[in-house]
C-alpha cells in the first residue's frame, strides 16, 4: 500500500511539473507572438502587462477588444496582420498593395503605422489620427481601387531572374560574421499580369563569413548569403544569387551597367564545398549601397499574390520587362566573385 501511495505522489508530482512546463511555454510562446505583432505594427516592442498590450493592440487595429482567449485572441492579431485568407488578404499584403498603386514601390522596412501615414498624407494631405488602423486601411484602398483586395495562389519557378539592390554598403574591412544587410527588389515580380512581390519589397540577407586583410598584403574577403524574399503574402521564397552569365538579353551586360564599378568582375564557378553566395576579395573593395545583381528562386513555390486590375497594367517598356522577369538556363553556381 504504501509503495502505490509513494507511486501515486510520484506521478502527481511529475504531472504537476509537466502542467508548470507547459504553461509556461504557453506563456513565453504568447509573449513572442505579442512582440511580433508589436514590432510590425509599431517598429518596437511595447512595455506593460501582456492583457494590457492586448487590449491596446485590438483597440488600435479594430477599435475595440476581440472576445475569446488570450491564445486565440493573438491567433487572430496574427492572422489579420500577417497571414490573411483568400477572400481577406493580410493587413501587410494591402498595405503594400495600396502602396504600390500609389508610387509602384513598397516601404517594408517602416512600421505599418508609418507606412498608413505616409499613404493618408500622399492622398489626403493630412493624417487621420485617432481611427482604427483597419478602417484607416479599407479607406484608402476604396480611394485608389474600385474592388476589394483579392489574392489567389500562383505558382512561381525557378526560371526567373530578378534585380535585387544593395540599400547599405558591405566589405571585408567593416562588416561582422552575421550581420544583417538590407538589400531590396529593384523591379516588380509580375507572374502573368499577378503581382507577387512589389518593387522595394525586403530580400532577407546576412554576411556568412568575413576574412580582413591580412600582413603582407594578403586580401580580406566578405561573403553574403540570400535567406529568403519577403513577398505580399505569407509566404517567405527561398531565393539565391543567379549567374547573370546565365540569363537571357546579356545579364552581364546589365548587371554591370546597373551596378557601377563595384560590380565590374569576373563571374566565376564556385570550388566544390563553398557555401554558396555572393562572395568578393580585395584589401579595400565593398558592395556599394545602390549595387544591383540577379537572384532567383531556389526551388519552385505557390505563392499569394494581387491579380493586378487591367487599369494599373503597365504596358510600356520598363513594366514589360517586369512582367517577363529575365528567364535563367541551368544554373551551375550561384556564385560571384568580384576580384
Amino acid at each position: 500500500m504504501k509503495k502505490k501511495l509513494t507511486l501515486l505522489f510520484f506521478i502527481f508530482v511529475q504531472l504537476l511539473f509537466a502542467s508548470i512546463a507547459y504553461s509556461a511555454d504557453n506563456t513565453s510562446s504568447t509573449i513572442v507572438q505579442m512582440d511580433k505583432a508589436e514590432a510590425i505594427i509599431y517598429g518596437e516592442v511595447k512595455r506593460g502587462g501582456l492583457i494590457e498590450r492586448l487590449n491596446d493592440m485590438e483597440t488600435a487595429l479594430f477599435g475595440r477588444s476581440l472576445p475569446g482567449s488570450i491564445s486565440e485572441r493573438q491567433m487572430q492579431l496574427l492572422n489579420f496582420i500577417q497571414t490573411g485568407s483568400a477572400e481577406l488578404p493580410s493587413l501587410l499584403f494591402k498595405l503594400g498593395v495600396a502602396e504600390w498603386a500609389v508610387s509602384q514601390t513598397t516601404q517594408p522596412f517602416i512600421p505599418a503605422l508609418g507606412r498608413i501615414q505616409k499613404l493618408e498624407q500622399n492622398i489626403d494631405g493630412t493624417v487621420h489620427e485617432g481611427r482604427p488602423i483597419g478602417t484607416r486601411t479599407e479607406r484608402i484602398l476604396s480611394i485608389l481601387l474600385t474592388n476589394p483586395v483579392t489574392q489567389i495562389e500562383v505558382l512561381v519557378s525557378t526560371d526567373k531572374a530578378i534585380r535585387g539592390r544593395f540599400l547599405e554598403s558591405a566589405g571585408p574591412g567593416f562588416s561582422r560574421k552575421g550581420d544583417s544587410i538590407k538589400i531590396e527588389l529593384a523591379e516588380d515580380f509580375i507572374e502573368d499580369d499577378n503581382l507577387i512581390a512589389p518593387k522595394g519589397s525586403q530580400i532577407v540577407a546576412e554576411v556568412a563569413e568575413v576574412i580582413r586583410p591580412g600582413a603582407f598584403g594578403r586580401p580580406g574577403r566578405v561573403r553574403f548569403e540570400l535567406k529568403y524574399l519577403q513577398i505580399l503574402g505569407p509566404e517567405e521564397l527561398k531565393v539565391k544569387f543567379a549567374d547573370p552569365r546565365k540569363i537571357s538579353g546579356g545579364g552581364e551586360k546589365n548587371v554591370a551597367a546597373a551596378a557601377g564599378a563595384s560590380m565590374v568582375g569576373a563571374v566565376l564557378l564556385g570550388p566544390l564545398g563553398l557555401a554558396t553566395g555572393l562572395l568578393i576579395r580585395g584589401d579595400s573593395l565593398e558592395v556599394g549601397a545602390g549595387t544591383e545583381f540577379y537572384l532567383q528562386l531556389d526551388e519552385a513555390a505557390r505563392v499569394s499574390a494581387f491579380p493586378i486590375p487591367s487599369g494599373l497594367r503597365r504596358t510600356d517598356g520598363p513594366a514589360d520587362d517586369n512582367n517577363n522577369n529575365k528567364s535563367t538556363e541551368s544554373i551551375d553556381s550561384d556564385l560571384f566573385i568580384i576580384p
